[in-house]
C-alpha cells in the first residue's frame, strides 16, 4: 500500500473515533483542559463462537450426576465436561437452574450440584438412607438411648 493510501485510511479511522467521543469529551478538548493522544493497539481477534451443547450431551451429564455418591464427584464431572462458563450456563438453563450474569463458573457449578446431587443427598439423609443402595444408613446414635 502506498504511504498516501495508508495516511488516508488512518485519517478515516481517526475521524470515526473522534465522532464517537461524547459531547463532554469534545468540550474538554475545546476548552484546552485535556489533550487528545493516540495509542496503537492490536485489534481484537474475532470473538470465539461457543457451540451449542447437544441434548444428548446434556442428558448424559445429568445421568452421570444423578449417579454420583458425593458433591465432590459431581464437581469433578462438571469440570471435566464443561470447559467454560458459557457451557455451564447452557447446562444450568437445561436444568432450569437460575444463574445470574455475575455468577462465576464455580458458583454455577455449585448451583448445578445442589439442584441435582445435593437434593438427592439431602433427601436420603432425611430419610436415613444411603444414596447408592436405598438401604437405611448406619444407626443413629440417638436410637441407643431407649
Amino acid at each position: 500500500m502506498y504511504p498516501k493510501m495508508i495516511i488516508e485510511r488512518i485519517f478515516e479511522d481517526l475521524a470515526g473515533e473522534i465522532v464517537r467521543l461524547s459531547e463532554a469529551d469534545l468540550l474538554k478538548l475545546d476548552e484546552g483542559t485535556h489533550e487528545l493522544t493516540l495509542k496503537i493497539t492490536k485489534k481484537r481477534s474475532t470473538p470465539k463462537i461457543t457451540k451449542e451443547l447437544s441434548d444428548s450431551q446434556k442428558e448424559d451429564t445429568l445421568k452421570r450426576l444423578q449417579e454420583c455418591q458425593s458433591r465432590e464427584d459431581g464437581l469433578t464431572i462438571l469440570s471435566e465436561t464443561f470447559k467454560n462458563k458459557k457451557e455451564l450456563e447452557q447446562f444450568a438453563k437445561f436444568l432450569e437452574v437460575m444463574v445470574l450474569k455475575q455468577d462465576k463458573a464455580d458458583q454455577i457449578r455449585r448451583k448445578i450440584i445442589e439442584a441435582t446431587i445435593g437434593a438427592i443427598l439431602r433427601s436420603n439423609a432425611i430419610q436415613g438412607k444411603k444414596h447408592d443402595t436405598g438401604e437405611p444408613a448406619a444407626t443413629n446414635s440417638h436410637e441407643n438411648f431407649e
